[in-house]
């Protein structure tokens, strides 16, 4: 179980939706410290949050997680003056937009894999930090392939497999963060909004998911809260329908024997073979 009491929690998307409910969550957590971290400012949010927990310190910086990396690294060393560390890291930014894949790749991947290797050095145990916790907020489209948005779903694809990548045990066991992800079914505000196909054929279901009855953004922000509580380093949570579920991973591919042998070799004994 991870304790979320005093920690110091950064969310990096919008100061709405499913972003709001859950800062409701884990201001009601007793956490220390909370920035988030987006392009708009909320003030009226803010000030609902704070009224949860008085004690509980609150940050919002004006942040672009489409800026470049080197860009990001000197946000980041202001927003530690603040923060003195971060203990959970959560990737919120999201964007469906099947006319600009460009964007929509930059702000699901892109912008969150960037944002990762900036704040990576601050947790890190063995540099800035002591360890902790990413959390990337997906989707479940980013499990199953979705026909209508295209786009969004490879972008979301994306994030898994990062996700599962930075949580080898090659990373875990040197810097002490674990990284989960947690796919959101369709939720209320996300699909209220017009949404386009990426081809013409996919949008009358794409304007009949306007109205189709999904989960609110109340249920779904404490199903994230409980995975982030009950979650372990590369696992991968579905909070849909209002339930919270496991993800059991599969493997498709596995390294051939003598590959697999040669890779866990010590590297001295690599060098010395090939002198």
């Amino acid at each position: 179980m991870f304790d979320l009491t005093g920690k110091h929690v950064c969310y990096v998307a919008d100061c709405g939706g499913i972003t709001l409910e859950a800062c409701k969550v884990l201001m009601s957590k007793n956490i220390a410290k909370l920035a988030i971290l987006h392009s708009v400012e909320n003030p009226q949010a803010i000030a609902q949050l704070q009224s949860i927990k008085h004690s509980t310190q609150i940050f919002f910086w004006t942040y672009d997680v489409t800026m470049a990396r080197e860009d990001m690294k000197q946000y980041f060393d202001e927003v530690m003056v603040q923060m003195d560390y971060i203990d959970v890291l959560i990737n919120g930014a999201t964007l469906c937009d099947e006319q600009d894949i460009d964007a929509t790749v930059n702000t699901n991947l892109t912008g969150m894999m960037n944002t990762c290797a900036t704040v990576l050095p601050y947790m890190d145990k063995k540099q800035l930090g002591k360890g902790g916790m990413i959390v990337n907020v997906t989707s479940v489209v980013g499990l199953d392939p979705s026909p209508v948005f295209c786009a969004y779903s490879a972008s979301k694809f994306g994030v898994i497999g990062f996700t599962r990548s930075l949580a080898d045990p090659l990373y875990y066991s040197q810097n002490g963060v674990a990284v989960m992800a947690v796919c959101c079914g369709p939720t209320k505000l996300f699909v209220d909004r017009e949404l386009t196909a990426f081809l013409s054929y996919g949008q009358s279901f794409a304007d009949r998911l306007r109205s189709a009855p999904c989960q609110s953004t109340t249920i779904c922000a404490k199903n994230i809260v409980k995975a982030i509580e009950c979650g372990k380093n590369g696992q991968i949570w579905i909070a849909d329908k209002g339930g919270l579920e496991l993800v059991k991973l599969h493997w498709y591919w596995h390294m051939a024997d003598q590959l697999l042998h040669y890779m866990q070799r010590p590297n001295e004994e690599k060098e010395d073979e090939n002198d």
